[in-house]
């Protein structure tokens, strides 16, 4: 019991670092071993005055809805298995919660230990694209091409290999560099920020040669989210942007600048973020178009309680919905999935969820009595949210354990720190 805690620490750790080696299935039991030991130490802990706020209590309620779900799908069984998985990501967030509340020094290791995760797969993916590597799958239409608009995409060591994976779980770890950079040059220590800078530079290059074009969409809410922070935060404590001084202003222009060039230069990255506009015209967007279209006449026969959760459940009843030749592993879209597994009001339930954790993390950054890391920390969960939930408009990554397990770990941090 007096180790408890470093155990616990150590196996968050390695649910991690298992995200970048081993199957979901191990993620899983791990997440399980996780959460036992906190219940066993919470057990027998004297003072037990844990509170829930808000977002968990609503979280809480999106789960009952989803139990509803369950007992009322056709397919009981299959319907099971996907709850099982839910039940444990949502049993590791409140854990998580309980962990980083009596254990608030570990925040720092933790988000240094996702950015070292981070740095190894952006490394990666960046070689990977630098040798060309030979698609697993067919994850390019080829129509109209010529050979040098072929990006080499790179899909890391997450397993199943898939590029939207891995541009998934670097796009909900990208704000844990902001954390690293924003504390460092709260304390005055530049050398480290410029560090932490570089790696996060590598990261995007890395997301950006993963070609996952519902990652970039993801860049659209993440990236004018942070400047608008950054602006207000020196418009109010500097004056204006006038007053910054002028290598900080050129380390800025010197950064968009690089990442223009490196877009406007490489003919294969312009031709895909071009083919985002194409819609019909591209074979994979139109292949998600009908997909949208057969899961939306499934969530309109079963408006309330959904057909029961997870993939398996979703692919047998898809079946009856799905044009020939465009059979799906899901909806392509996390709020479409949620809305034809739960039901409408399980949908609407998990969005309020998400407004009131970024209420939270936005009443921390106006709250002048917060310190800093308080207020870099919710806006960077904020971003984190905004980034993922960006691309989970466009596909549904977002469910495999790589991912749902690092989204669950920031959110849960936010309980150290209480309004």
């Amino acid at each position: 019991m007096e180790n408890i805690n470093n155990i616990c620490f150590v196996v968050l750790l390695s649910i991690l670092f298992s995200a970048i080696i081993f199957s979901s299935d191990i993620m899983g039991v791990l997440a399980l071993l996780f959460s036992t030991l906190i219940i066993f130490k919470t057990l027998f802990k004297k003072n037990k005055n844990y509170e829930f706020s808000n977002y968990e209590k609503t979280l809480l309620i999106f789960f009952l809805i989803v139990t509803v779900s369950l007992f009322g799908s056709t397919l009981f069984k299959l319907s099971l298995h996907g709850y099982i998985k839910t039940a444990i990501y949502i049993l590791f967030f409140y854990c998580a919660g309980i962990f980083f509340s009596e254990n608030k020094n570990k925040i720092l290791p933790t988000i240094i230990f996702i950015c070292c995760l981070m740095s190894f797969e952006s490394i990666i993916a960046i070689l990977q694209n630098s040798s060309d590597i030979a698609e697993i799958s067919g994850w390019q239409d080829m129509t109209n091409i010529n050979p040098e608009e072929v990006i080499s995409r790179a899909y890391g060591t997450l397993k199943p290999y898939n590029p939207n994976l891995l541009a998934g779980y670097l796009l909900c770890g990208l704000s844990s560099f902001v954390f690293l950079i924003l504390n460092n040059l709260k304390k005055g220590k530049r050398k480290f920020a410029i560090i932490y800078l570089i790696l996060f530079i590598i990261s995007l290059i890395a997301i950006i040669d993963t070609g996952c074009r519902g990652a970039y969409l993801g860049f659209l809410f993440f990236f004018p989210t942070l400047f608008a922070a950054l602006v207000y935060y020196i418009k109010r404590n500097f004056g204006g942007l006038s007053n910054i001084k002028k290598r900080y202003k050129n380390t800025i222009i010197a950064i968009l600048i690089g990442l223009s060039y490196f877009i406007l230069t490489n003919p294969a990255l312009t031709k895909r973020i071009e083919s985002i506009f194409a819609l019909r015209a591209d074979s994979s967007i139109s292949f998600r178009l009908n997909v949208y279209e057969s899961a939306f006449k499934m969530f309109l026969d079963n408006p309330f309680l959904g057909i029961g959760v997870g993939n398996q459940n979703f692919r047998e009843i898809y079946g009856l919905y799905m044009k020939t030749g465009f059979d799906a592993l899901g909806s392509y879209c996390v709020p479409l999935e949620i809305a034809v597994e739960s039901g409408i009001f399980a949908l609407i339930a998990f969005i309020i969820f998400l407004v009131l954790v970024i209420k939270s993390c936005f009443q921390n950054c106006l709250n002048n009595e917060n310190d800093n890391n308080t207020k870099i920390l919710s806006l960077c969960i904020i971003l984190m949210i905004l980034a993922t939930m960006g691309h989970g408009l466009f596909d549904t990554i977002w469910f495999r354990p790589q991912v749902q397990l690092l989204f669950w770990t920031n959110i849960a941090m936010l309980k150290a720190y209480k309004n």
